[in-house]
């Protein structure tokens, strides 16, 4: 699986459009007729295709980028001309309306057009200000705006960068990069990617040796080449790649040979969500791994067979779930439905809509018959960015979870714990309905009114040296007092009881029962919100260090606060768990086969000679030279970029990996 050279292939360095289809000649042609001809051919195709064909977008957007507004008066904006957002007033109402009109007419960023008046002047006018620090915008305000004038301005082209071969030199523990040619398969990319940071994946893939057809798996002498076509050829490639994932001296490895076995599906458009394309390739890929690693055991329904991917779920009033492998009961990835409503922003909280014990979504209680050591998420949201407050809030996720709660055998306990957790919710309602109407009436704040009659006759009224006013002022004093004191201690009770019911809910599932099955978080894939190579980007946790990689560029950054996407309905669409491990397991080495590794060895060897000498003196390559293998390593193809396979040669030391 050599890496494709963009010069010599079909992606030049300069991306040169299609020629256009006879359908986009007829709407391209029908866009310069309605604009009368007020524009040029190729900026017609280009906004067409930017819009996905969509001609009454394409329409609007070309009318707005061709006409030159004209400037209205100071104080009354003329009419026709593109409106203009003002910033200058409450930064999240601004906010919202700048969002509000840059979905509906395209309007123009600027300074607002109203005569100057000195309530809202923040400075003079000639003195250069940070606008968002002017406005007092937050840094999430600050995101949404760069958002809008991102999806404002953005086009959709995205070349394939090439990187100098000096700096293609891998530093220390630094992941690999796994790089499509072509952009569109960018989201599968990060699918295989992030596979390779799942240790039960990896190990398996490592393990598994090809059997040819009519010799049974348990031979221990199994003497193959390399499987060419059919399931094994798949799961052949994906032990390729993470063999030189984990032993490659080059920080990039080109994945299009994978891809092209796995047959991806490309991610068309920006009105393509990435999380279903991703969930359908996922879906596709564990499936074929499934089978393969468990051919024979999968169709056997007498044999115990060990589940990576698959767990086996239904209603939990079914007689039982038995039988082969079977599409129908087992599931390698949960679409969850994300609401966007504050009580549902969480993994857990939209995770327990999915599957729980008496789900209102089915009706029926979906349980889990049997855990797989791997479990995907794919968020689907539901709900669409209106700039408001609760779309500034960044989905939350654990850093693990406890799938216990879902499991057939324990459906009898969590139902308790959740009618429990549910009792509790419902009290801490209806205490806060009491908070509300000791402190509020009519919209008002009638505590706080309280507060300032007792400071009043306490510390402000006079008596002008009437002692009957004097009296009157004392005793009124503290009959307010009394009353403040008394609905002072009723609210002090009710929020140390709404504490301590949060707390026991929020730990109604913490028992011993319950916390058998423990999944960390292995993987996340991350969209932006627009199209493109750059614009969707994984997070993999390696030795407890979490690594950001946006095609090549990978750098050491925390995957739990990451606000991208939130103003474009986008952020994490993809997570990866699996079963909790010991750091010793986790970070054991693959056993690779021994071809396979003296391949990439002997690609490293020919990749660091191909440096410059001031390079090569800084850099250390930790493996023994290469050997021959045992089958021809000929047939072994490489993910290294434009380097030779070893030719047929005496037998040399077997490569030696330091733990």
């Amino acid at each position: 699986m050599a890496v494709t050279d963009p010069a010599e292939g079909s992606f030049s360095s300069k991306f040169t459009p299609a020629p256009p289809t006879a359908q986009e000649n007829t709407d391209v042609g029908m866009l310069l007729s309605v604009m009368e001809h007020n524009g040029s051919y190729d900026a017609a195709l280009r906004i067409l295709r930017r819009c996905g064909g969509d001609l009454d977008k394409a329409l609007m957007i070309f009318e707005a980028e061709q006409i030159v507004p004209r400037t209205p008066p100071p104080s009354k904006p003329e009419r026709g001309s593109p409106p203009v957002i003002d910033l200058t007033g409450d930064g999240e109402d601004a906010l919202s309306r700048a969002l509000e009109l840059s979905l509906r007419d395209q309007p123009t960023f600027g300074p607002s057009d109203r005569a100057p008046d000195p309530s809202w002047a923040v400075v003079p006018s000639n003195v250069e200000v940070n606008t968002s620090a002017a406005a007092g915008l937050s840094q999430e305000e600050q995101h949404l705006n760069r958002a809008i004038e991102a999806s404002l301005t953005y086009e959709m082209l995205d070349t394939f960068e090439d990187v100098p071969v000096e700096e293609r030199v891998r530093t220390g523990d630094a992941p690999v990069s796994l790089r499509p040619t072509q952009p569109v398969f960018a989201y599968a990319g990060l699918i295989i990617h992030g596979l390779f940071f799942v240790p039960q994946v990896k190990h398996a893939i490592a393990r598994w040796v090809p059997v040819p057809e009519g010799v049974d798996e348990f031979e221990t002498e199994i003497n193959t080449h390399p499987p060419r076509s059919g399931p094994d050829h798949l799961l052949w490639t994906l032990l390729e790649a993470f063999a030189n994932m984990d032993l490659a001296r080059t920080t990039e490895l080109s994945v299009d040979e994978a891809l092209e076995a796995f047959v991806a599906e490309p991610w068309k458009n920006p009105a393509e969500s990435p999380g279903d394309v991703a969930f359908q390739f996922y879906s596709k890929l564990s499936w074929t791994v499934e089978a393969v690693l468990n051919r024979n055991s999968a169709t056997d329904s007498s044999r115990e067979w060990p589940r990576l991917f698959h767990f086996r779920y239904g209603f939990s009033d079914s007689a039982g779930i038995t039988g082969p492998f079977d599409s129908r009961y087992d599931m390698s990835i949960v679409r969850v439905s994300v609401p966007g409503t504050p009580d549902a922003n969480d993994l857990l909280s939209c995770l327990a809509l999915e599957l729980s014990p008496g789900s209102p979504k089915y009706g029926r209680e979906q349980v889990i018959f049997e855990p797989s050591e791997v479990v995907a998420f794919q968020l689907h949201r539901t709900h669409v960015s209106t700039g408001g407050k609760n779309d500034r809030t960044t989905f939350r996720f654990p850093k693990f979870v406890y799938l216990d709660q879902f499991l057939k055998e324990n459906a009898t306990l969590a139902a308790e714990r959740k009618n429990m957790r549910n009792e509790l919710f419902a009290e801490i309602d209806v205490l806060k309905k009491r908070k509300d109407a000791l402190t509020t009436h009519n919209n008002r704040d009638v505590f706080a009114d309280l507060r300032s009659a007792v400071h009043y006759y306490e510390n402000i009224a006079e008596d002008i040296d009437d002692d009957i006013r004097k009296d009157l002022l004392r005793d009124s004093a503290l009959k307010l007092r009394k009353i403040l004191t008394k609905v002072e201690n009723e609210l002090q009770t009710i929020d140390l009881t709404i504490a301590k019911h949060q707390v026991k809910a929020a730990s109604a599932y913490d028992c011993p029962e319950l916390q058998k099955h423990r999944y960390d978080l292995r993987v996340v894939l991350v969209h932006d919100g627009l199209y493109g190579r750059n614009h969707i980007y994984s997070y993999v946790k390696q030795r407890d260090v979490w690594w950001k990689t946006v095609d090549y560029k990978v750098t050491q950054e925390t995957v739990f606060t990451d606000p991208v996407g939130l103003h474009l309905n986008a952020g994490p669409f993809l997570m990866l768990y699996s079963h909790a491990m010991s750091a010793e397991e986790e970070n054991a080495r693959a056993p690779y086969p021994d071809g396979v590794k003296d391949s990439v060895k002997h690609n490293n060897i020919s990749f660091l000679s191909s440096l410059p000498p001031e390079i090569q003196a800084k850099t250390f390559d930790p493996n023994s030279p290469p050997s021959t293998p045992a089958f021809p390593i000929s047939q072994v193809p490489s993910l290294s970029s434009s380097i030779a396979e070893p030719s047929a040669s005496p037998r040399l030391e077997s490569m030696d990996l330091d733990d």
